[in-house]
């Protein structure tokens, strides 16, 4: 109860920043497979193993490697994120056939993976930020943040005890529903929560993207070369 009284005295800024740093400092490694279907009912599969390295005491201070494993003998892509403390990224993709590494800064993600499920920048707490009036999502009370962009606003809605995000929805300036993200099955770790399942409705491209977690586990990066951009050859 003492932690809902103090959350409410958060402001819009600060309930945000704890939902990005809620799991600051865990290293750790999941693996999730995502169920995509574009608006021609096409339907297509992929697994991906993530694995996230925090450097809390250095200004690049949080790594991510992304390994698609597709079936068979088939080599899959892999994709680095590397995070700043003043909210800027940095991307990288390796092609599986030719091995070469592009640059994807300041790029669009595919459309068939949301990373800010996997990682929120911190840039976002530079925006206009506001509470909306607070909402129920799957039995949790949540505050509602609204963070205004240059394409719209996003909103988030965040639990005030553990700073989960319950769900998410994208507009355009017309105030027209872009994206929604819904979750369900909340897993407890005990010092750690987070949900297995993911839904994400994309209204402007009619297409929808399923995301489920079907192994997360912390970890010690013994080998940290793993989040560094290979050479090139």
């Amino acid at each position: 109860m003492q932690s809902a009284i103090s959350a409410n005295e958060l402001s819009p800024n600060e309930i945000l920043e704890k939902a990005i740093k809620r799991i600051d400092g865990i290293d750790h490694e999941m693996q999730i497979q995502i169920k995509s279907k574009d608006k021609n009912n096409k339907s297509e599969k992929t697994n991906l193993q993530i694995s996230v390295l925090w450097q809390l005491d250095q200004d690049k201070y949080k790594l991510i490697h992304i390994k698609e494993k597709p079936k068979g003998k088939k080599k899959g892509r892999q994709l680095w994120v590397h995070t700043f403390k003043d909210g800027k990224e940095k991307k990288w993709i390796r092609m599986p056939r030719s091995g070469k590494i592009k640059d994807l800064t300041g790029k669009k993600s595919s459309q068939k993976v949301d990373l800010s499920s996997i990682t929120m920048p911190l840039s976002l707490l530079k925006k206009d930020l506001s509470f909306l009036e607070d909402d129920l999502i799957n039995g949790v009370s949540c505050k509602i943040v609204k963070v205004k962009n240059k394409s719209g606003y996003i909103l988030f809605w965040i639990d005030p005890i553990d700073y989960i995000v319950h769900k998410k929805q994208f507009f355009d300036k017309e105030n027209k529903l872009q994206k929604e993200v819904l979750y369900s099955e909340l897993s407890d770790l005990g010092d750690i929560k987070f949900y297995t399942q993911e839904i994400i409705k994309n209204k402007k491209k009619n297409s929808i993207v399923e995301i489920f977690v079907t192994e997360f586990k912390k970890k010690t990066h013994e080998d940290v070369n793993l989040f560094n951009i290979p050479l090139k050859k």
